[in-house]
């Protein structure tokens, strides 16, 4: 493993993630472990339908995989606390949120290769669903394995839900003298909210999402309707520091049986300099 220092960026998320840990969840804590239940209304008469997506290549489908993840947990977090959340998605929402998000990218609507492939809009990436970073001290036995490139930390209780959610040990990264960081991946998209409420309930890990980027951007927005599903693609632009102050965006319904509706395009005019990123270019949004 490669030990690389963290940035001020990352330091700040680390203390603004601490500060992130409620009193309930300290209270739920001393009562014992949270089971994660909770009855979810989004999953009640979810659609159905089937979309083909043998036209996908395995990275694209991956690729779609991670945003109906994401979707899916913004759906969840709308009706329950993280305490209530499991870490592993309900899969038949993610499949739902998923057959949508193809049933668009295989519509005949010229829009779509405007998204697609000029901007490759994808899901912002908030919440995050692919990586965490535990916090410990640096001479934590909870490091030692770690730091002499083992595959296991020092900590049971950390190495079990590392097996139980088939999380990938990345690399060490420094935070100051006194504390230091493990990056988790996961090797598929799961609930990195509730992950991070497991392990601090479970075994009083302190933990903040890698890769979550202050700002704005580009994203999808999804919403359950009577009548399917509206799903919003937009580009964002201009001072996106806090949030971008301009933004276009292309509208679609799915029905409960699949089919796709073009609503149009609305906003401010994308400005030519706007462009897609360079994931775009090592992973392009096309069919086979």
């Amino acid at each position: 493993m490669i030990v690389k220092p963290l940035t001020i960026i990352k330091l700040l998320l680390c203390v603004f993630c601490l500060s992130l840990i409620s009193t309930e969840a300290m209270a739920q804590r001393k009562k014992g472990k949270d089971d994660g239940g909770g009855e979810l209304k989004i999953l009640k008469d979810l659609p159905t339908f089937f979309v083909d997506d043998a036209a996908f290549p395995a990275y694209l489908k991956q690729i779609y995989k991670v945003d109906a993840t994401r979707l899916a947990v913004r759906l969840i977090n709308k009706e329950q606390r993280v305490a209530k959340q499991t870490v592993r998605v309900p899969e038949e929402l993610v499949r739902a949120v998923y057959n949508a998000l193809v049933a668009v990218r295989t519509s005949d609507y010229a829009a779509v290769d405007t998204i697609t492939q000029q901007y490759y809009v994808r899901s912002f990436p908030v919440p995050s669903v692919e990586s965490v970073v535990l916090l410990f001290e640096h001479d934590s036995p909870i490091a030692e394995p770690v730091k002499k490139r083992q595959d296991s930390t020092g900590s049971p209780g950390i190495n079990r839900i590392i097996r139980e959610y088939n999380l990938v040990m990345t690399k060490m990264v420094y935070l100051d003298e006194e504390r230091a960081g493990l990056v988790l991946n996961s090797r598929e998209p799961i609930n990195i909210s509730a992950l991070m409420h497991r392990l601090y309930m479970e075994e009083g890990v302190g933990c903040i999402e890698e890769q979550s980027p202050y700002g704005d951007g580009n994203d999808i927005v999804l919403e359950r309707t009577s009548e399917g599903w509206d799903i919003t693609y937009s580009v964002r632009f201009g001072n996106c520091v806090n949030q971008c102050q301009k933004v276009h965006d292309w509208k679609f319904t799915v029905s409960e049986t699949g089919e796709v509706t073009y609503k149009g395009s609305f906003g401010q005019v994308i400005p030519p300099w706007v462009s897609p990123p360079a994931t775009a270019k090592k992973y392009p949004d096309k069919l086979k």
